[in-house]
């Protein structure tokens, strides 16, 4: 599965390249991914943890995460903090539990990934003693993971393709008369899913449980018109190339494209996927309850601003949005933008990810 933190690097990392933002400020925001927020007092066990391992997605990115997460933390509490970028799949974190060989202490997860793995014994707890509930969007800080970020799938679109009418709904994703053109989705379900049943007429409080057969159906009317990605690069890659006039992409992904076209490419947090980006603990992780502080850690409101000022990440923090007000449109967590979107739901999730997955895959490769 795509890392969401592992994109919101590389938009630093291009914002850099581009002349977009100084080195200062880029280092501000890797320490701002690093969660280098003010710490808890760290109790007597913890000071005989030496390292945490922290299991990410690997490639390019691993030295960013080294120098966001890694030395920040090691230099404020004592303890190193090791990136292993192999991919922390949900079948790498069973097969450790199970052998009784867990070398990973805290894994960058999906909400139906941690939902299912905690049904099955997989994964620990959160320590809510330790990680503050009060300081995550309500309803999102769940029994196997707190969220530690959020973002949305959005409707978007070019502005040009249309004679000046604007799609608003995912029924007007589905419909190719008044708004000819490919589209993009990714290639994974969540999000897709969703937006079916929408466009089918079902109305967003009522989308979970999803009716597969209903979202699958929906989703073969339009399967020939789709181009599916597989990275935020090569969703905001397929517009910039005029291969798609319309899109369900990373809310961060359609500011980027509004930003530097100027407007012309434009998106929509109504009906948008809120997903979470949550933080799971393997059972019987080396450090023990040590990573729950450093988890803890990550929730400062003001370095979570500077994630939502410079790439428009949202904070899972609901403070850091009354730090700026003015960053409302643009962030998925704000209170008008949250009234309007559909929140990922983890209890169906954790019964059906699997099996959604695969079906899913079998209508879109097919």
């Amino acid at each position: 599965m795509t890392s969401f933190i592992q994109d919101s690097l590389a938009i630093v990392a291009e914002k850099v390249r581009t002349g977009k933002m100084s080195r200062r400020r880029f280092m501000q925001v890797l320490a701002a991914l690093g969660a280098t927020g003010a710490l808890p007092t760290w109790r007597e066990a913890d000071a005989q943890t030496k390292e945490i391992v922290f299991a990410m997605w690997g490639g390019d990115a691993e030295e960013v995460y080294r120098k966001a997460w890694g030395a920040p933390y090691e230099e404020k509490a004592g303890v190193a903090i090791h990136l292993d970028g192999s991919g922390p799949t949900r079948g790498k974190i069973r097969a450790m539990v199970e052998s009784k060989n867990v070398t990973w202490d805290v894994c960058d997860s999906g909400l139906g990934t941690q939902a299912s793995l905690g049904l099955e014994g997989m994964l620990e707890p959160i320590d809510y003693s330790i990680v503050d509930k009060n300081k995550i969007i309500p309803g999102l800080a769940y029994k196997w993971g707190p969220t530690g970020y959020i973002y949305s799938s959005v409707l978007t679109w070019d502005s040009k393709a249309f004679g000046g009418e604007e799609p608003k709904t995912w029924a007007d994703f589905w419909d190719l008369k008044r708004f000819p053109g490919k589209r993009v989705v990714w290639k994974y379900m969540v999000g897709v899913l969703e937006a079916a049943l929408m466009a089918d007429g079902v109305e967003p409080d009522k989308v979970y449980p999803i009716d597969m057969d209903r979202a699958l159906n929906k989703i073969k009317e339009i399967k020939e018109h789709l181009v599916l990605w597989d990275s935020g690069a090569s969703s905001q890659q397929v517009f910039r190339d005029g291969e798609v006039t319309m899109g369900q992409i990373w809310h961060t992904r359609s500011t980027m494209l509004a930003d530097e076209s100027e407007g012309r490419f434009k998106y929509t947090f109504n009906q948008g996927v809120v997903q979470p980006g949550v933080w799971a603990v393997p059972k019987g992780n080396p450090a023990g309850k040590a990573v729950f502080d450093f988890l803890a850690s990550m929730q400062d409101p003001e370095k979570q601003l500077i994630l939502l000022k410079e790439l428009s990440q949202g904070p899972a923090n609901p403070e850091t949005a009354k730090l700026a007000p003015e960053l409302a449109s643009r962030n998925p967590g704000s209170p008008e933008n949250l009234a309007i979107q559909v929140f990922e739901n983890e209890e169906w999730y954790a019964k059906n990810h699997q099996e959604a997955e695969k079906r899913f895959l079998d209508v879109v490769s097919s």
